[in-house]
């Protein structure tokens, strides 16, 4: 599973823009200072489809799309604000908030943070990364790169490419399209997805409810329930330690589900008249429970374990499943 605590996090946040963003053309500067709590509304004139970098420390950011070819900023900076640097570099348009170093709050989530809302076109390519706080973004159609330490996130009716990581925090992703990451460690994730690329989402400590039509899908977590609903699936993976699995989907002829646990109980419904080779097994315990033909679980003569070997329907797909001591039981609908 691709999950730290992002100890690297803070100091790629740290670190100076100007090795983030190629800089092509010469600097147009808004505004480069601010006095703490100060209210802002500033606009820039950009490109219909602008590359958009935000970040600031402590607070809240609410994206919305407009029809203009501006980038906006409107709200109240945060009681920490050393900084407010709003400048457009070519075509990418820099958003940053600086706070003091050694203020509570680059660490602690509170009220005194910046309050920010930002009206984007909405063929932009958004990235924004923040320490501590909560982000609503709606309506963008190109790209959405998220990094928050503690905050939740929230997107809805985004499109072409999402990546979102939170340590602490609840991502929401209503209505994203194409090519979708999103990861946190100790936090939910619901999602309801579309589109025909692959998607990936993995969580430490968290739920994950999954809504998608994409045929090729990724699922992790250590502790918390799996919940997916899936149609036409080429390939599924589902690996848990001790978080319980329920999938529903259909499998495309030629399909591959692999699903493992350690203890965590996995039960996943085909669609009717599914064909597949069935290969389940359990390692030192737990029970196989077969809804979908006649054939029974095995056990060894001495020694823990079982095993439950079919073939349905021609076997056009392959479902391989494993538990060292869960529960699973496969069904079709």
């Amino acid at each position: 599973m691709n999950i730290n605590t992002k100890s690297t996090f803070l100091h790629t946040f740290m670190a100076p823009l100007g090795a983030k963003v190629l800089l092509t053309t010469a600097l147009l500067s808004i505004a480069t200072a601010a006095f703490a709590g100060e209210k802002v509304d500033k606009t820039i004139d950009t490109s219909s489809s602008p590359k958009v970098d935000i970040e600031h420390i402590n607070g809240k950011a609410d994206i919305r799309v407009w029809d203009k070819s501006q980038v906006r900023v409107t709200g109240e900076l945060g009681d920490q604000t050393e900084e407010f640097i709003f400048e457009r570099r070519g075509d990418v348009v820099v958003i940053h908030v600086e706070v003091e170093r050694h203020s509570k709050s680059w660490f602690n989530k509170g009220k005194d943070g910046d309050d920010l809302v930002i009206y984007i076109p909405s063929a932009s390519d958004l990235h924004y990364t923040a320490v501590n706080a909560d982000l609503i973004a709606e309506g963008i159609t190109k790209a959405v790169d998220v990094e928050v330490v503690n905050g939740d996130v929230t997107l809805k009716n985004i499109g072409e490419r999402v990546e979102v990581e939170s340590v602490n925090g609840d991502i929401v992703l209503e209505n994203v399209r194409g090519r979708l990451e999103a990861e946190t460690v100790n936090g939910e994730i619901e999602a309801s997805h579309s589109g025909n690329t692959p998607v990936s989402f993995a969580s430490v400590n968290g739920k994950l409810d999954i809504t998608s039509d994409s045929p090729d899908v990724s699922v992790e977590t250590v502790n918390g329930r799996i919940d997916v609903s899936l149609q036409a699936v080429d390939v599924l993976q589902i690996n848990t330690v001790n978080g319980r699995t329920y999938a529903s989907l259909g499998l495309n002829k030629n399909g591959s589900v692999k699903a493992n646990s350690v203890g965590g109980a996995m039960e996943l419904v085909f669609q009717d008249g599914v064909s597949a080779q069935f290969d389940i097994e359990t390692h030192a315990g737990g029970n196989i429970v077969n809804n979908i033909s006649d054939e029974k679980s095995q056990k060894p003569k001495y020694g823990p374990g079982s095993w439950l070997r079919f073939i349905h329907n021609g076997g056009a797909a392959n479902v391989d499943i494993s538990t060292v001591h869960g529960r699973i039981e496969i069904d079709q609908k």
